[in-house]
């Protein structure tokens, strides 16, 4: 028997989670606007996403990742940026990370 919790939910940020993302963030109160930041007419490149409510700004390059701003600022407030001592779960998860190929087999430890 197997000691792994079986997974009830997976999701992977892609292009099927942008507009769910973009969603969330409306429905939790947010003014949403969308733009590019480039010197060249013509040239879509680094798109910009923003949020707005009551005096909160948050800005990324993409709605997943404008949606984990505002959960970590939910989560941990004004204060939200890194304490003494936080940067050991970085540390820790990057040394005991392993490499995969496109198939999921592991092929570095």
């Amino acid at each position: 028997m197997d000691d792994e919790p079986e997974i009830r939910v997976g999701i992977c940020s892609a292009g099927n989670t942008l507009i769910p993302c973009l969603q969330t963030i409306v429905a939790k109160g947010y003014t949403v606007k969308h733009y590019f930041l480039n010197d060249t007419p013509g040239e879509w490149e680094n798109p910009q996403w923003d949020a707005e409510k009551d005096g909160c700004f948050f800005s990324a390059t993409s709605p997943d990742a404008l949606l984990g701003l505002i959960a970590m600022w939910e989560v941990r407030g004004d204060d939200w940026s890194i304490k003494p001592g936080e940067s050991e779960l970085l540390d820790r998860l990057i040394d005991s990370a392993v490499m995969y190929d496109s198939e999921g087999n592991v092929i570095d430890q």
